[in-house]
């Protein structure tokens, strides 16, 4: 795992299966839910996730 500072903040980058990325790409491709990019997608896709595991943590 790397980290790099941009100017809004540390990111980390992290390998995704080549499978997965595929996915993502066929629902950007259908301009579906709205999102324009990768980062886009897989930022909210964590954001998600973290949300239902805080909701079941309760």
């Amino acid at each position: 795992m790397r980290t790099a500072q941009k100017g809004r903040g540390n990111f980390v980058s992290v390998s995704i299966p080549e499978e997965l990325i595929k996915e993502i790409d066929k629902i950007l491709a259908s301009h579906k839910g709205g999102y324009e990019s990768r980062p886009e997608f897989i930022k909210e896709a964590i954001r998600k996730r973290l949300e239902e595991m805080k909701a079941l943590a309760k």
